[in-house]
């Protein structure tokens, strides 16, 4: 239903407060979709106040969960708050679920040395699973 009003389908007139009040309960019922849902929300400031820590939090509890977008997420935005060597384990861990998302940036990350040592081989690995 979150989904439904973020996006306005199924005759429901888009709201993204509406939303996030229902992605909100759906979070402490331990739905971790909801968990990401929120966060972006939050990450953005779409429907509710913009608040990236409440974002981090949101994202770190569906990454511990094993989320693959989760741990994707969760990396993007510790790295945007230059905190590389967090951020590359969070790659990591989804891209180790296959995420060719984070395949690419773990990529980026030992190509450029963010969070890591410059490792061209380890570099070259991840761009091609991406």
């Amino acid at each position: 239903l979150g989904d439904a009003y973020r996006r306005g389908r199924y005759g429901l007139v888009k709201s993204e407060k509406k939303a996030a009040k229902i992605y909100r309960r759906a979070v402490e019922l331990g739905n971790v979709d909801a968990m990401i849902h929120l966060g972006l929300l939050y990450e953005n400031g779409s429907g509710v106040k913009l608040d990236k820590k409440k974002a981090m939090k949101l994202y770190r509890a569906a990454a511990d969960r094993g989320d693959a977008v989760a741990q994707f997420d969760l990396g993007v935005l510790l790295e945007s708050e230059k905190k590389f060597e967090e951020s590359i384990r969070y790659y990591a861990l989804s891209a180790d679920q296959g995420d060719t998302d984070a395949e690419y940036c773990l990529g980026l990350c030992y190509r450029d040395g963010r969070g890591t040592e410059v490792d061209l081989g380890k570099a070259r690995y991840w761009f091609e699973r991406a």
